[in-house]
């Protein structure tokens, strides 16, 4: 048998994690937490578009854990501190999208807490996604054909209306204003995990940044917008700018930056690359390009969900407690090459 997976949730990133959960010859679904009251009780394949699995989605915790599960693939909106530190205590191990590279946003108590569970159920708890993730292993991959490197960037520059989670979009702050003087706090608050990647990155470049500068713009919507999953009214957020630089001496040497639109109807209306953008400047520069063929087709949840489940079967054979990227082996698609 392969190792045992819990599924938590079945939203935007959670559905295509079943998928592949389920299709992954040493991955075995034993159980699905569900966050709202409606799916509990509900077969898993109906709830993620797969033909009936035995398996129903609870929201019973214990009933969970008692399963004795090798790794939950942690996937809410949101993440529950409280929660984790259950599942870890637990002995079982966690690939998570939600918000976690380091745990350090979380807070010195918080992430105490976590480092202590993973220690007592002997588990360590990783996360992963696009971007943050995949995107910041891509750099780190590419930075080793440097020899001199004066500063290495990463961009998410997309379109992002196919990302129907009006719930991620609204704590951002897409929707309020534009001029709201809440909004680039609320931005800054709700996406916390660019801070620890930066960090994360700092750390297996080997260098101290003595601070990480957080800045934001954005784009106004000329029209009301209906995108189907919410609504965004004229002169309201309906794009962003922002970017996390960890500095040294004044100067950036590591950038992430987002630039998301929703809709065709904001001013200014900024190009996007529709895709992720690695650029290193040094001997030599660099560029690396990581996009869809057809951007529009393709499934933004699943691009989330692949690295961080691909990651499991590392993850579980890790250390226990809070593992990054560069203390992994190679994560790949193994498994995934179509033979048929």
């Amino acid at each position: 048998m392969g190792l045992r997976i819990v599924q938590w949730t079945t939203g935007v990133v959670g559905r295509p994690a079943v998928r592949a959960i389920v299709d992954h010859p040493q991955l075995e679904l034993v159980g699905c937490y569900c966050h709202s009251p409606d799916k509990a009780g509900r077969d898993v394949g109906e709830l993620c578009g797969l033909p009936p699995l035995g398996i129903a989605a609870t929201r019973d915790v214990d009933a969970l854990l008692a399963l004795r599960p090798d790794c939950v693939c942690y996937m809410p909106q949101f993440p529950d501190v409280d929660h984790m530190v259950r599942i870890l205590e637990a002995g079982c191990n966690i690939v998570t999208t939600a918000y976690f590279i380091t745990g350090a946003m979380f807070g010195a108590h918080e992430l105490a807490r976590i480092e202590a569970a993973a220690a007592r159920g002997g588990a360590s708890i990783y996360g992963s996604g696009v971007n943050p993730g995949i995107i910041n292993i891509i750099a780190l991959v590419a930075s080793s054909g440097c020899a001199r490197i004066d500063r290495i960037s990463v961009l998410e520059s997309v379109d992002a209306t196919a990302y129907a989670s009006a719930g991620t979009w609204e704590a951002i702050g897409f929707g309020r204003p534009v001029d709201d003087p809440e909004a680039p706090a609320l931005a800054e608050r709700a996406m916390p995990s660019f801070k620890e990647a930066v960090a994360m990155m700092a750390a297996a470049l080997k260098v101290e940044v003595e601070e990480i500068r957080y800045d934001v713009e954005y784009a106004a919507a000329t029209g009301d917008v209906d995108l189907g999953y919410m609504r965004i009214g004229k002169g309201c957020i309906s794009g962003l700018r922002c970017r996390w630089s960890g500095r040294v001496h004044g100067r950036a040497v590591i950038e992430l930056s987002v630039a998301w639109k929703l809709g065709n109807k904001l001013e200014p209306d900024w190009p996007v690359e529709e895709g992720w953008v690695v650029q290193i400047d040094g001997a030599p520069s660099l560029r690396c390009v990581y996009q869809p063929l057809r951007f529009g087709e393709f499934d933004p949840g699943l691009m989330t969900a692949m690295p961080a489940v691909h990651a499991i079967a590392a993850v579980c054979a890790a250390p226990p407690g809070v593992v990054t990227a560069d203390r992994l082996p190679l994560i790949t698609g193994a498994h995934a090459v179509n033979v048929a």
